[in-house]
């Protein structure tokens, strides 16, 4: 049953979908992260973590990664929120659409709502790899334990010069594009620390046709739920989003 912060989040939510429609539909394309790069990607488990290694075995296997822009378009690197969205798959084939089984999970380089506008000025914008990005809100997995998720990179990856993009086709081809998914538990008697999941070798990149491609927080095929009232608010925006691109 959900709680009555997810009961508020979804009403806020509702109400955010007609300007994220309208948005949309001016723009032609996503009201947020409407530009980015798609990746192929290999998670390779860290299982020698107690208590984090169930779910830590789930995310091995092929993924697909959308790294992005949350607001500038053409190419420009001037204060943003950079996004990273992570399909965990099930086989490896990738298409723009999901299969049964396969579990999006969605980060930016905001830590929480309330950081975004010093987030789009503490944010990296030139290079993908010199940012961490968060989940901003709790996850449940399986219905038991809560944590929070974050990817971190390992900095100093890519020359010191060249756009975001040429900064990350230079680390791929040198085989240093990597991403760590990290968890932070939020049960009693837990520590605070962050605990190493799972690392993510970007390994190529892909072209898939953006207009179909649609990440959901709510696929959860590997058991990974998003909760609390920041992730309920998702559905509503996204919904108004992708309305107002297909009528466009």
């Amino acid at each position: 049953m959900d709680s009555w912060t997810e009961w508020v989040g979804r009403t806020v939510g509702r109400l955010w979908e007609p300007p994220f429609k309208a948005v949309a539909a001016q723009r032609q394309a996503r009201s947020l992260h409407a530009e980015g790069i798609c990746l192929r990607a290999e998670v390779l488990p860290q299982l020698d973590e107690p208590g984090f290694q169930d779910v830590a075995a789930r995310l091995a296997g092929p993924a697909l990664v959308r790294l992005s822009t949350a607001t500038w378009r053409g190419g420009k690197e001037w204060p943003d929120i950079l996004g990273a969205a992570v399909r965990l798959l099930r086989e490896p084939r990738i298409t723009e659409e999901a299969h049964p089984g396969d579990q999006d999970l969605l980060f930016s380089t905001m830590r929480h709502m309330w950081t975004l506008l010093p987030a789009m000025f503490t944010t990296q914008v030139h290079d993908w790899l010199e940012n961490d990005y968060f989940g901003i809100a709790p996850f449940e997995v399986d219905g038991g334990a809560r944590l929070m998720l974050r990817l971190t990179t390992p900095r100093r990856s890519a020359p010191a010069r060249g756009t975001r993009v040429e900064r990350l086709r230079h680390a791929l081809t040198a085989g240093t594009a990597l991403l760590t998914l990290e968890a932070r538990s939020l049960e009693a008697g837990r520590p605070p620390t962050w605990t190493p999941l799972a690392d993510l070798f970007l390994r190529e990149e892909v072209t898939l046709d953006p207009e179909r491609l649609r990440f959901n927080p709510f696929l959860t095929g590997l058991g990974i739920r998003p909760t609390g009232f920041l992730h309920a608010m998702r559905p509503g925006a996204y919904r108004g989003s992708q309305e107002g691109r297909t009528e466009h």
